[in-house]
């Protein structure tokens, strides 16, 4: 199972999981860290090391990988975990903009597809959810 790891600044990641859990059930293999704005990228650096291996609880050598998901492009949070990662062994996808739309798909199809190609669902999955309502055809105002 790929493991699911939501990085943001402040008190976001936990309560998008926690909406996840609630439209799906409990899940596994899933982790929230949230960048205090007193909390060094060293402090990230590190709590990341140990959400990669809480989503891999069986190694990250015997691992199918992990989905990254973080709130801003650029910012300390997607940057800790690319510099961190990019060196990895293990398969790891790392996408911007995180919304719940992409959490709930990265949960529904991470037992079905490889990292590379839930990275790829997982971002159409979270553009779709993006709508201007009064655009939609079904929309009624």
């Amino acid at each position: 199972m790929i493991g699911i790891i939501v990085v943001t600044h402040l008190d976001i990641a936990t309560p998008l999981i926690h909406e996840a859990e609630r439209v799906l059930g409990s899940q596994e293999n899933i982790v929230g860290l949230n960048l205090r704005a007193s909390e060094s990228s060293q402090v990230l650096s590190q709590k990341l090391a140990e959400a990669v291996q809480r989503c891999c609880p069986n190694g990250i050598e015997s691992a199918e990988g992990a989905l990254i998901l973080t709130d801003l492009y650029g910012s300390t949070p997607t940057n800790t975990c690319l510099n961190q990662l990019k060196s990895s062994s293990l398969p790891v996808e790392i996408l911007t903009g995180v919304n719940l739309p992409m959490l709930v798909s990265a949960l529904t199809y991470r037992t079905k597809l490889s990292v590379k190609e839930l990275a790829g669902k997982v971002l159409a999955d979270g553009q779709r959810g993006i709508q201007n309502v009064k655009s939609v055809p079904s929309a009624r105002f």
